[in-house]
C-alpha cells in the first residue's frame, strides 16, 4: 500500500464478526510477531497486519517520532476505510496506539496494550541508549543473537528465529530513530492516559516496561492483567495466555456501532 509515496506492507485477512484488528507490532518486529493471534482474531472480526515503515516489507521515512508512526497508521486505516477498529499493539506498538488514541478521530471500538514501555525510570533509558548504541557495532549477528536469547524465557526455536530474522532485517537507522522517539515522547505522557476513553485492556509482562502501579495511578480505568513466564515478546512467547485475555476482553466489551 502506497502511503506518502512510501511502500508499506498491508495484509487483510477476513475474518468473521464486525470489527477490524490492526495489529502494530514491536520496535525491530514485524507483523510475524502477531502469527499466533490471527486464528483467536479471526472469530471476531478482519485483520489488517502491517510492517512499519523500515522494517520486513515496508520502505523507510524521513522521520520516526511516534507521531510520524501514528500517522502511518491512521492513513493505512483512512485508506481501507475501517470502522469498528480494535487496535493491538505489542511494546512500541502500543505506544503508537496510545498517540492515536489521544490525537486522532478514528472510528475505535477498542484498545489493546501489549507490554506498553511507559513512565520509564532512567535505568531503562540508559539499556536503550546502551542499544542505539549497539546498533552501531558491526558484529550485529551476535548481538542479536544474545537478544533474543535474553528476552525470551522459554519458547520454541521458530519463535527465535522469527524474532532473530525481523531484528535483522530491520533498517538499523530506522530502528535507532524509532527509540530516540520513543525516549522523548515518554517523557510527555504523564497525566494524559485518563484522556482515552476507548475500552482498553492493558497486557503487563514480566519485563520491566511498565509497572501495574504506575499504569492504574495513571488510568484506573484501564483494565490490567499479566502474564505469566514471559518478558516483552508475549504474543510469540504465551500466545495462549495473551488470546484469552484479549478474548475475554472482547467477550465483555460493548461495541459500539459505526
Amino acid at each position: 500500500m502506497q502511503i506518502d509515496g512510501k511502500e508499506i506492507f498491508v495484509e487483510e485477512i477476513q475474518g468473521n464478526g464486525i470489527l477490524n484488528f490492526v495489529l502494530i507490532h514491536n520496535a525491530g518486529g514485524n507483523h510475524q510477531f502477531f502469527h499466533h493471534q490471527i486464528e483467536t482474531l479471526k472469530k471476531y472480526g478482519n485483520i489488517i497486519l502491517l510492517d512499519l515503515p523500515g522494517h520486513g516489507k515496508s520502505e523507510n521515512l524521513a522521520h520516526y517520532n511516534m507521531s510520524d508512526l501514528a500517522s502511518v497508521i491512521v492513513k493505512i486505516s483512512e485508506k481501507l476505510s475501517l470502522k469498528n477498529i480494535s487496535f493491538i499493539g505489542l511494546n512500541n506498538g502500543a505506544n503508537i496506539i496510545i498517540d492515536i488514541a489521544l490525537n486522532h478521530a478514528l472510528p475505535i471500538s477498542s484498545l489493546v496494550l501489549i507490554d506498553p514501555p511507559l513512565f520509564m525510570k532512567p535505568s531503562f533509558n540508559n539499556e536503550i541508549n546502551h542499544f542505539i548504541q549497539k546498533l552501531e557495532e558491526p558484529n550485529l549477528n551476535e548481538f542479536v543473537s544474545s537478544l533474543v536469547e535474553s528476552i525470551f524465557i522459554k519458547t520454541t526455536e521458530n519463535n527465535k528465529k522469527i524474532a532473530y530474522e525481523a531484528f535483522m532485517n530491520v533498517d538499523k537507522v530506522a530502528l535507532q530513530k524509532i527509540f530516540k522517539g520513543l525516549l522523548e515522547w515518554d517523557k510527555t505522557i504523564s497525566n494524559k492516559l485518563h484522556k482515552i476513553t476507548y475500552p482498553t485492556l492493558c497486557i503487563l509482562t514480566d519485563e520491566h516496561h511498565c509497572t501495574y502501579q504506575k499504569m492504574h495511578e495513571e488510568a484506573p480505568h484501564i483494565e490490567i492483567g499479566k502474564v505469566i513466564g514471559s518478558k516483552c515478546w508475549a504474543t510469540l512467547e504465551v500466545p495462549a495466555q495473551v488470546n484469552a485475555m484479549i478474548e475475554r476482553f472482547i467477550a465483555l466489551t460493548e461495541i459500539p456501532a459505526f
